[in-house]
């Protein structure tokens, strides 16, 4: 009687753990995808034998007489093993299923993994029915509207309105970068949220299958804006302390010019005056007649400084060199000329405005601190390369307005200039003689 208790509730043990197994490998492979192994297979067909053989055995009715099983106690302890090894089977499976679920990509996993992430997604028929939007979007279509997406179209022209009442401001994009603002497209508008925080919103279409979907992101851009507006105000910084360098210099070189001439205008007054003063007293004193020799070469002499004025009147306190030298100290620059300048004064007006132009750039792009300028004589005129001490470009050099004007200037005069980069930005001017 006891080995019969014993048999039935093995047999029902064996039951339970083969429809539990046969279960979990159903549930695993519906679920996750698991194909069904070969042992789990065999593991059961033999859980099923065992089970029938012991049914069989109970009743006293086998199928083959040979095999018929006695009821003793190295069966029960035979029976006892097969079922612990069938229950460690069992747990193992168990076991495996969280580990499987967390390998495995499956629609839940999807969700979840949209659900959690740091921007906000919302993908949305034709129509604008949402069908997949995640708690972060819905969170901040609620803080600027005060409600979820409800339909994609409508919420993104609310959100094309100027006026939030929860303190959210809109941005205009011409307040963007323009590295920011380009890369977005039209389809873009930008939200400084009442946490301070500035996100960009975007609206795309999906067109790479039938039917064209409305996908509508969030991404939080804060970093990279407060970046953009730091470099913006530099840019505008640097811009008008590039102004105001160019004003120094067209200043000094102004100031310097009047100044010659108002030198040469003195010069060139005295002279005159005192040829003419000298022939009234000799009119005066009735001796004209008697020192025309000397009357008439104080006045060749002064008509042939004013033929060539331009150096017999230069003041070397006021020179065009000097006054850029000065202007170099005053930023900090020192200017290094080799090699004889241009002698005719529209050559050196030329050279000394290229030289200004080239300091100017290499103080304000290069951070420069010396400026070389060599100068060698050609059959053609001078040829002149400008050099500075300062880092060298990442990229190919791009003419601004100086070097424009620059350009035109000396292309108008004969001249000509070339811009090199290679290993540091060099200024080659060929000038006429």
């Amino acid at each position: 009687m006891q080995v019969s208790i014993a048999i039935i509730i093995i047999s029902v043990a064996q039951l339970l753990l083969l429809i539990a197994a046969v279960n979990i490998a159903v549930f695993m492979h519906n679920r996750y995808k698991v194909r069904y192994s070969a042992v789990d297979i065999l593991i059961s067909l033999l859980q099923a034998s065992n089970l029938v053989l012991l049914l069989q055995n109970y009743m006293g009715r086998a199928i083959f007489p040979s095999a018929a099983i006695g009821y003793d106690n190295f069966f029960i302890i035979v029976q006892v093993l097969f079922i612990s090894l069938i229950l460690v089977r069992f747990i193992w499976l168990f076991c495996t299923v969280p580990a499987r679920r967390r390998n495995l990509l499956t629609p839940l996993s999807v969700r979840e993994t949209i659900d959690y992430l740091p921007g906000g997604i919302s993908i949305s028929t034709p129509s604008g029915r949402p069908i997949l939007t995640n708690h972060k979007m819905n969170e901040l279509i609620y803080s600027l509207t005060g409600h979820t997406i409800m339909n994609a179209r409508a919420v993104w022209d609310e959100l094309s309105q100027a006026g939030f009442e929860n303190g959210a401001m809109k941005l205009e994009k011409n307040r963007m970068n323009r590295d920011i603002a380009g890369e977005a497209g039209d389809d873009s508008m930008y939200f400084l949220m009442p946490d301070d925080k500035v996100w960009r919103f975007r609206k795309a279409v999906l067109t790479d299958r039938e039917p064209h979907y409305i996908q509508l992101d969030a991404t939080d851009i804060t970093d990279l804006y407060r970046y953009s507006m730091e470099l913006h105000e530099n840019n505008e910084r640097l811009a008008r302390q590039y102004m105001r360098q160019q004003n120094i210099l067209d200043n000094i070189m102004q100031i310097n010019h009047e100044k010659e001439i108002l030198s040469t205008k003195i010069r060139i007054h005295d002279d005159l005056g005192r040829s003419i003063l000298t022939t009234k007293q000799h009119i005066s004193n009735g001796t004209l007649l008697n020192n025309i020799p000397y009357l008439a070469e104080i006045w060749l002499n002064t008509i042939s400084n004013l033929e060539d004025f331009t150096h017999i009147y230069a003041d070397e306190e006021i020179s065009p060199e000097i006054e850029l030298r000065k202007a170099a100290d005053m930023i900090g620059c020192h200017i290094d000329f080799r090699g004889d300048r241009p002698a005719h004064r529209k050559t050196a007006l030329l050279f000394y405005a290229a030289v200004r132009e080239a300091l100017t750039n290499a103080v304000m792009h290069a951070d420069a601190d010396r400026l070389v300028v060599s100068i060698q004589p050609c059959d053609q005129g001078y040829h002149v390369e400008i050099s500075d001490s300062g880092y060298k470009p990442a990229a190919c050099v791009t003419e601004g307005n100086g070097l424009s004007n620059l350009r035109k200037r000396l292309e108008q005069e004969g001249a000509s200039l070339q811009i090199k980069s290679e290993d540091g930005v060099v200024l080659i001017i060929e000038l006429p003689a």
